[in-house]
């Protein structure tokens, strides 16, 4: 497995190399310089594994039966990862003064397609059917860990390191219990549309307070929904950590956390 981890460094290294190459463009340059920044990495891996046949559309599908005990799931883990970025960012601010400033335009439907349901398909790709693809016939507790490891790591940048460990641990382990990353694109896209509707609407009063209240009361269904199913979400769950092959830290994970590490603190400076 330890080959396989190296693999996955090598390509998220990749990916940022060609993310740099991305912000120096634009128009439609842009966008397929975009695109092949996932695209490419996930080849890559996938030609060096390629001896592993008969996986096929494998992750890329969901059961209904499955779906519906994902569907309470998904507000419980949007909110989570909104408090875990709210109060990140204001540790920040009351330690440095510092805000996350984000220029998203003024539209509202491109801000979405570029900044939620792009990412939302592209990086559960790169960052959860891949090291399915890769670790998860090994290690399903591995899997979890090293995943949200990497897709913490590759945004480099202090604001959103946390939240994105916490977001990458709840969004893999609902992908392992049921086998499908469409849950995690799921809850990546409500996370990341709310977060643009923020940004977009900061000016509007009553969106933000709408948008929680909406959030909260969903919540507060979901869970109790999920306290009446308890034993059939604890179980499932449970699946999601269960224990393989040993794994430590590498010396790619650690030359990777090195590097975003550097740059998200010279960004930080």
């Amino acid at each position: 497995m330890s080959k396989r981890i190296g693999i996955l460094a090598l390509c998220y290294t990749l990916f940022l190399l060609l993310l740099f190459l991305v912000s120096a463009t634009s128009g439609i340059v842009y966008f397929l310089l975009y695109f092949s920044a996932f695209a490419i990495p996930v080849l890559v891996a996938l030609f060096m594994t390629r001896q592993d046949e008969g996986q096929g559309t494998k992750y890329l599908s969901l059961e209904k039966n499955e779906l519906k005990q994902v569907i309470p799931l998904v507000p419980l883990a949007v909110s989570a990862v909104i408090a875990i970025s709210a109060l990140t960012s204001l540790l920040i601010y009351l330690s440095t003064g510092r805000t996350n400033s984000v220029d998203l335009g003024n539209s509202f439907i491109l801000a979405l397609l570029r900044y939620a349901l792009l990412p939302a398909v592209l990086e559960e790709m790169l960052f959860r059917y891949l090291p399915m693809r890769l670790l998860l016939p090994y290690s399903k507790r591995a899997t979890v860990l090293i995943s949200a490891f990497f897709f913490s790591l590759v945004h480099h940048d202090l604001f959103s390191i946390p939240y994105a460990f916490v977001a990458g641990i709840i969004f893999m382990a609902v992908d392992v219990a049921t086998e499908s990353i469409v849950p995690s694109v799921i809850m990546h896209f409500i996370n990341n549309a709310l977060s643009v509707g923020m940004i977009i609407f900061k000016d509007n009063s009553a969106f933000a307070p709408t948008a929680y209240i909406i959030l909260g009361i969903l919540s507060l269904i979901s869970l109790v929904t999920v306290w009446f199913g308890r034993k059939e979400y604890k179980k499932m769950l449970a699946t999601a950590f269960e224990k393989g092959e040993p794994v430590g830290f590498s010396a790619e994970m650690l030359l990777f956390a090195v590097i975003t590490l550097t740059i998200a603190v010279i960004s930080f400076v």
